[in-house]
């Protein structure tokens, strides 16, 4: 069985794109994982008098509210190492992203209402065709998001009864049971209660701020902060699964073109 801990960043309006990440853990390497990462997290709660609830990505990486307080040395020594961390625990990353220029272009698709249900889809639809490829599928994946409320129930719903336009994405066969390798529909978890959410922040965000400078047009927050986020990716980058699989340059599904033509490029040419 594997889990999949899944969080965005770019939700404002005027972010020009969302981008959303998945880590995907075997169960049998998670209790270790939690285990790290309750160790780090209580070294990085030396840093503060006050009690730290999460671990919040822009705050770490812009040094905000009371991480301003931190060396930028030191912040910039904590991300590194939470984006080296993943290679070492050999869990796998997912990538999904909808370009808010595009996605106000594009025609409409049934069930999906907004970027982040797009994006949810486009996670789901990647386990499901990279899950049903694997010579030795040891079972199926939990996929679980931090809370959001307000779309909660519409991802719940959509992923229960998915469209058939999402067929084609991963060659469902005429006798499988849509999304047949995700365990029910999808969990949500507070990001304070699950450290992985809080690391797939980060992740979304060190995409996010990559897409930003290099396609975008964005300017530095700081100096040399493209440089660093040019490094954290190169990392991370290692670990995501197949690019035929979450942007394929060749298919035949409308359903992989249709994500391919919302995707910021910066992004889709990353990993191999």
């Amino acid at each position: 069985m594997k889990l999949c801990y899944v969080d965005e960043s770019g939700n404002q309006a005027s972010d020009p794109c969302l981008v959303m990440v998945g880590i995907l853990a075997d169960s049998y390497r998670l209790n270790r994982t939690r285990e790290e990462f309750g160790e780090f997290f209580d070294v990085i709660q030396g840093l503060f008098e006050e009690n730290l609830k999460e671990l919040k990505g822009a705050k770490i990486i812009f040094g905000r509210d009371r991480w301003r307080k931190v060396d930028p040395e030191i912040r910039k020594r904590i991300t590194n190492y939470l984006c080296e961390w993943v290679s070492v625990r050999k869990h796998g990353l997912l990538l999904a992203a909808i370009d808010r220029k595009k996605w106000f272009n594009f025609n409409g698709q049934i069930g999906v209402k907004d970027e982040w249900l797009a994006c949810s889809l486009h996670i789901a639809l990647q386990i499901q065709k990279y899950s049903q490829g694997l010579k030795r599928n040891k079972g199926h994946t939990i996929l679980i998001f931090d809370e959001n409320k307000a779309k909660a129930d519409s991802l719940a719903e959509l992923l229960w009864d998915p469209p058939a336009w999402t067929d084609d994405f991963y060659e469902r066969k005429e006798r499988q049971e849509r999304f047949d390798q995700l365990i029910d529909s999808a969990f949500t978890v507070k990001s304070h209660h699950a450290g992985l959410v809080q690391i797939a922040d980060l992740y979304a965000l060190i995409f996010r701020r990559y897409a930003e400078i290099a396609e975008y047009g964005s300017k530095e927050e700081w100096s040399g902060e493209s440089r660093f986020i040019d490094y954290c990716v190169k990392d991370l980058s290692s670990r995501l699964i197949p690019r035929s699989i979450r942007w394929p340059s060749r298919t035949k599904s409308k359903c992989a073109k249709w994500f391919n033509s919302l995707a910021p490029e910066s992004l889709v040419k990353l990993g191999r």
